[in-house]
């Protein structure tokens, strides 16, 4: 199955002769997969996994392209399956209905999954969503939101006479997800009216180099975004910088607001890149093995005890694959979209909650770890302990 490397950074289009290499991982299956059968799961592609930055924007990436096509074709996530998204995304509605008129309001999502937040938008704007995924096209309803099953570009822009035509443009991780990624900017810059706003919401960079999480780390997060880095790719473009905001979601999210300008802006001086923080990643990444939840875990395998893991997420088949050796007997999660299928390479079962009633673990890894809180407290039946490798302890 094929992959490419990127040719150039994928936020501002300078040449790949521009990398600084940070973190070469183990060779990974795609973090999004999950597999119908054990024997699928047994031959699943692993790629190489290389972290680079930019030296002109600052952007850190992965090196390796896997094709959109192989990526998102069936894609296994549906943030209305999640409750901490639910509340995020009910939020952010309502903050974003605070800041523009009840009515006459033109706004698009890029990556709106399954309309999530989309629905929860004032039902007299008009509200369209870019995503090219099947859970996407499942997501539209009667009287919803318009839907454009394809991907945000340019001549998509064109195509749909959307030229400086909308009020507002809004990306909820999703950035971390596009290959060409200046395109996407230059779409949202030919789309958005002067004066008009682009809500950016992405993984905080330098909170996942501050927590060391080296799970969030795979081939479908593309890109790594920083304050810095952003500012950089988008002002070139048109965009002003209005506001910075952090949120815990996912263990650390930037939400930015630009504002849509008649012409380039200039890059303010200052901006911080976190680039001494890399080091403490990696060698977290490099000793994994060494950490008190895997000597817990492995303890107890030794002594023949049940292990289970909470969250089939992206996260988990990181972890799991990076540590196979854990031998997991069950991995539980709450979607539709995952349970009855199994983590690619490694093969662990993913099931419903009731199992770990059924089938008692000795321990219970949260690989979830960013919906920690949730978890344990939707499942107080639970009698063995709780453990999780990042976040809080």
């Amino acid at each position: 199955m094929p992959h490419t490397l990127s040719p150039w950074c994928r936020g501002c289009h300078a040449p790949d002769t521009g990398f600084d290499p940070l973190l070469a991982m183990d060779p990974m299956p795609l973090a999004g997969m999950f597999c119908r059968t054990p024997e699928a799961a047994a031959i699943a592609p692993c790629f190489p996994l290389t972290w680079i930055r930019c030296q002109q924007c600052g952007l850190v990436q992965v090196l390796e392209d896997v094709p959109d096509r192989l990526l998102y074709s069936e894609y296994n996530y549906a943030s209305s399956t999640v409750p901490g998204l639910v509340r995020h995304f009910t939020g952010f509605a309502a903050h974003l209905a605070s800041q523009y008129p009840a009515s006459g309001v033109t706004y698009l999502e890029i990556g709106c999954n399954d309309g999530v937040l989309l629905r929860q938008l004032p039902p007299a704007w008009r509200r369209i969503g870019v995503d090219p995924s099947d859970v996407a096209l499942r997501g539209v309803s009667p009287g919803g939101h318009e839907l454009f099953n394809q991907p945000f570009t340019p001549d998509l822009v064109r195509q749909t006479g959307l030229e400086g035509r909308v009020d507002v443009v809004s990306g909820s991780n999703c950035l971390a997800h596009i290959s060409d990624l200046r395109q996407v900017f230059e779409a949202a810059a030919l789309s958005l009216r002067v004066g008009g706003h682009f809500w950016v919401e992405v993984h905080d960079l330098q909170a996942t180099l501050a927590g060391a999480q080296w799970d969030t780390i795979y081939h479908e997060h593309k890109a790594e975004w920083s304050e810095a880095a952003l500012i950089r790719c988008l002002a070139p473009l048109g965009f002003a910088w209005v506001s910075t905001d952090r949120l815990p979601l996912h263990g650390g999210l930037l939400r930015i607001r630009m504002r849509r300008e008649s012409g380039p802006q200039p890059i303010p001086a200052g901006l911080e890149d976190h680039r001494e923080d890399v080091g403490r990643l990696a060698e977290a990444y490099r000793n994994r093995r060494d950490s008190a939840a895997v000597r817990q875990l492995l303890d107890l395998r030794k002594a023949g005890r049940t292990l289970a893991a909470y969250g089939a997420s992206g996260r988990a088949n990181v972890y799991l694959n990076q540590i196979p050796e854990l031998g997991f007997a069950y991995i539980i999660d709450e979607s539709p979209l995952r349970c009855g299928r199994f983590i690619p390479r490694i093969g662990t079962p993913i099931t419903p909650p009731a199992r770990l009633l059924g089938e008692p673990a000795a321990a219970c890894l949260v690989t979830a770890w960013n919906y920690r809180d949730d978890i344990i407290r939707k499942n107080p039946d639970h009698r063995g302990a709780w453990l999780t490798a990042f976040g809080q302890p």
